[in-house]
């Protein structure tokens, strides 16, 4: 054939072409490559339709700074979110979960609220979280999921609709959107697309270095995270992950920028029963609560592991904790949690870290060759080393004593000595100064154990041995002899 001359065209062999379905055979007719490429194309297309209505973007301004850019005039009193000159110190993205004004975001994205205010744009509508349009401006948020929640005076926004990320497979096609460099900072957020490279990922660990017994800042560090290949740049933090459906999937976070670099790829938070009960808990203005076993456990050898055995070995049992109760020693292997097989150290972590506060557990033990299995009720875990929880409804105290579970205790304070139970007290988190409590001699860092002659092993047990009583008041310190153990508080 001459160079340059087209081929004249074939006929097609039968059951190749366009066919709609509706053949009288009933044959499903293939597809050509451009009709594929635009369903696809129509199914992105929708599936960003319906979501970004409930995709906002987020600026966090300092109050003691001016936002950066221009400024054609010095800058008097609060910045104008609607200036052409307006440019952020930090942007970020955010999701509605309410009609009444409730936008999800991440936790690292509020940085200090003392600090901070934030403007939300919703469709190139601007709106401010903070006071006098709202009660509050932020209504919770937890570090350990890296997971918070914005309040603006709205009555009219359209939530997103969540999905299952336990459906996401490697390949599944997803889309994310977000603010990206803040140029979506007016609520017209911009979309990438891409594909789930993998799932149950680990967050880099902003504490390099951890040791068996040291705690990571959030459950991501274990391995809960979505990587996608979709580009998340700086500013898509607290985004949508979406599905060709339009559901959320994830919210999206910008692990690589916030360590300093970029890289073509990205991580979102899954959307999943963890993520479901936290956000439900934000909503209503309470921390987060996460269940606690008390062991310090380490992966197995190499030559374990080559031989196919996997598990968590228990190098410590901290007393008073559920595992001292439940028996565990030093030397056990945990192989399963609830049935679901644990591989190392951090999925045990993320397993039981990722269950709520008095959650029973049913934990599988190797000891020494034997099986074992043990049920154990979980306490409460600190959760706040990457920062302070959030929270819009105040946790309950009574004559200035602010109390926590025993197990729950900041790590500036003093964990309950050997010769203490935590499990048969409760922890002095804080007492305000010249309160009655302050006056009797209480300290933070102090564990009372008895309310008059009645046991208080948690928060609500104390408050509630107390409720009603107008007088003065006995409380017993734990770990103290039977001289110096009482103090009366009093009204």
């Amino acid at each position: 054939m001459p160079v340059g001359q087209v081929p004249e065209p074939q006929p097609m062999p039968p059951g190749a072409g366009a066919g709609t379905g509706d053949e009288p055979n009933g044959d499903q007719v293939p597809q050509t490559g451009l009709q594929a490429a635009l369903a696809l194309e129509s199914a992105l297309v929708e599936a960003i339709a319906k979501a970004e209505p409930s995709v906002v973007a987020i600026a966090r301004v300092r109050k003691t700074d001016p936002p950066l850019g221009p400024q054609p005039a010095p800058l008097v009193g609060p910045p104008d979110p609607l200036s052409p000159e307006f440019l952020p110190n930090e942007f970020a993205t955010g999701v509605v979960i309410d009609r009444q004004g409730l936008i999800l975001t991440n936790y690292h994205v509020l940085g200090n609220p003392e600090e901070n205010d934030y403007y939300v744009w919703v469709q190139r509508r601007p709106f401010k979280a903070d006071p006098p349009w709202t009660l509050e401006k932020i209504v919770a948020g937890d570090p350990w999921t890296d997971l918070a929640i914005l309040k603006i005076a709205a009555t009219d926004l359209v939530p997103i609709e969540l999905g299952d990320a336990s459906q996401l497979r490697k390949g599944s096609l997803v889309v994310t959107l977000g603010n990206p460099y803040a140029i979506a900072r007016d609520g017209e957020v911009s979309a990438s697309w891409g594909m789930v490279s993998n799932l149950a990922r680990k967050a880099p660990p902003r504490r390099p270095g951890l040791g068996p017994t040291d705690a990571a800042e959030t459950l991501h560090e274990f391995g809960t995270l979505i990587h996608t290949d979709a580009r998340l740049n700086l500013g898509t933090s607290g985004g949508a992950m979406i599905n060709l459906r339009g559901q959320m999937v994830g919210l999206t976070t910008s692990l690589a920028a916030l360590a300093g670099y970029e890289k073509s790829a990205g991580f979102a938070i899954p959307v999943d029963d963890v993520f479901r009960r936290t956000v439900d808990r934000l909503k209503t203005g309470r921390k987060a609560q996460y269940g606690f076993l008390g062991v310090a456990p380490r992966n197995l050898s190499f030559n374990q592991r080559q031989a196919g055995r996997f598990g968590a070995e228990i190098v410590e049992v901290i007393p008073g904790t559920p595992a001292h109760r439940a028996s565990l020693q030093t030397g056990d292997v945990i192989t399963h949690v609830d049935g679901q097989e644990v591989f190392d150290r951090d999925s045990l972590f993320r397993d039981l870290s990722k269950l709520p506060l008095d959650s029973e557990v049913k934990l599988t033990v190797d000891r020494d060759g034997q099986r074992l299995v043990k049920t154990v009720t979980l306490a409460k875990k600190f959760v706040e080393l990457a920062g302070p929880a959030i929270a819009s409804v105040p946790e309950p105290s009574w004559r200035g004593l602010h109390l926590e579970f025993a197990t729950a205790m900041p790590p500036d304070l003093p964990r309950p000595p050997r010769l203490i139970d935590a499990s048969q007290c409760v922890g002095v988190v804080r007492v305000d100064k010249d309160s009655p409590a302050w006056k009797a001699g209480i300290q933070a860092g102090d564990f009372i154990s008895h309310v008059e002659n009645r046991r208080v092993v948690r928060p609500e047990d104390f408050l509630r041995a107390v409720e009603g009583r107008d007088g003065a008041v006995q409380v017993r310190l734990a770990g103290t002899d039977d001289s110096g153990a009482a103090r009366q508080i009093q009204p």
